[in-house]
Formats: C-alpha cells, structure tokens, sequence
C-alpha cells in the first residue's frame, strides 16, 4: 500500500497540469483579493468585521475548480494513456490503487484549501495596506470557517475523482465537472424548487455559501453531501473492480 501511495503522489507531482492549475488559481487569489477586494476595496467594506471571512469562503469557493481538476485528472490521465493497465498490474489489487488515489486527492485538497484560506486575507491586507486602508478588527470564527472551506474542498475533489471513475474518459470528466454544477444543477432547480437543496453540488456549495439555498444550514448541506459521495463511491468502487481497466 505504501509503495501504492507513493506512485500516486509521483503521479500528482510530477505533471506540469497540476502546477499550472495550481499557478492559476493563486494568481486569481492574488489578483482577485490583493487588487480588486483589497487596493481598491469598497471604503464602506472597511467597517465590516466579516469581511475577511467572506474573502476566505469567496476565495475558496471560486478557485477550488483548479485543485479539482487537477486531482480528477490523476486518474483522468491514466485513461488517457492508458497507463491503468500497467497500474493495475503492478498493484497486489485493484482497490489499493482507488484508495491510494482518494487518500492522495484528498490530502492534496486539504493542503490546497488550507493555503487558499491563509493567502486570500492576507493578501486583501495587504492590498489594503498599500493603499493606505486600514479595516476594523475582524471578527473570525476559526473553527466553523475551516471545517466549513475544508469539508467544500474536499468535498469537490471526491466529486471530481468520483466521475472520473465512473465516466473513465478525461474529457468527459472534465465537461461533466464543469457542466453539473451550472447548466445541469440549475435547470434542475426549476423542476425541483425548493428541494434544489438536495442536488449534491448545490448542497456542497451551501456548505461553504452564507446564501444556502432552501434555508439548509452548513451542516444539512455537508451531510447530503456526504450521503451523495459515499453512494457515488461505491457504486464507483464496484464498477472498478469489475469492468475491464481500459
């Protein structure tokens, strides 16, 4: 299993799409909240005491999109080459190449929204700074900001890796990826109405987003979330097990 994990973080690290998705997302972060929010932040936005919280849900909830693509694409790519056959081969079964792939999304999501989370307000400050602002001491709810950002990131990567597996075929994971939680989600809000709140990338958006949708709070957002990525994952789960690799 070691040995397992260690060629899916080579696998991570070693192509230049996750770098470069990477890069992109903190130069929107750096752009987006040291310029626009920051240098020339709203001067009625200096007086609110929230507003790095906002900043730091804002700043996640918009360049998560990168780190997900990048983790989608550790299996995407193995499609894509068809590289899985040799995976699959050298590995003892076919269930620690999946785990070994969750665990290294996973952790890379995490570490991805942890730096997300530090870089968007201070990036604002010091945007502010520089433009000689200064906003009011702020109010920070630590422990509901991190769970809330970290379970969204997360969240979205599993998402991502869950459709890869399903889908197996790199462009059609990233078009889904990019289709379900606009086009597809939104019309089927006008069908659902106020049960939109029960579709799992709106209610994984809830989670992270004070404008729920439906008046579901963080935690029944995070919870159908949930249900919708442990059904996914064994429905995926099995599928790997028994269709052919390639």
């Amino acid at each position: 299993m070691l040995g397992t994990l260690r060629s899916e973080i080579r696998k991570l690290l070693t192509v230049r799409s996750t770098y470069l998705l990477v890069g992109s997302a903190i130069i929107i972060v750096l752009f987006y909240a040291g310029f626009v929010t920051g240098y020339r932040i709203n001067p009625a936005q200096l007086h609110d005491p929230t507003f790095l919280s906002q900043q730091v849900r804002g700043a996640v909830g918009f360049v998560t999109l990168f780190a997900g693509i990048a983790g989608l694409l550790l299996l995407a790519h193995e499609y894509r080459h068809n590289t899985i056959i040799y995976t699959l081969t050298l590995a003892k079964n076919r269930s620690s190449v999946l785990l070994a792939k969750i665990i290294v999304v996973s952790v890379f999501m995490m570490l991805f929204g942890l730096f997300i989370m530090v870089l968007s307000p201070l990036a604002t400050v010091v945007g502010a700074h520089l433009h000689g602002l200064h906003l009011v001491p702020q109010t920070l709810d630590y422990g509901n900001l991190l769970w809330r950002c970290l379970f969204y990131v997360w969240g979205y990567g599993m998402f991502a890796l869950i459709l890869t597996a399903l889908i197996r075929n790199q462009i059609g994971a990233i078009v889904t990826l990019l289709v379900m939680p606009t086009l597809a989600e939104n019309i089927l809000s006008l069908l659902l109405k106020g049960n939109t709140k029960y579709l799992p990338f709106t209610s994984l958006e809830s989670v992270v987003n004070d404008r729920a949708v439906g008046n579901a709070t963080p935690g029944h957002s995070a919870r159908v979330a949930l249900l919708y990525i442990v059904v996914g994952w064994a429905v995926a789960w099995y599928l790997f097990l028994k269709r052919d690799a390639n």
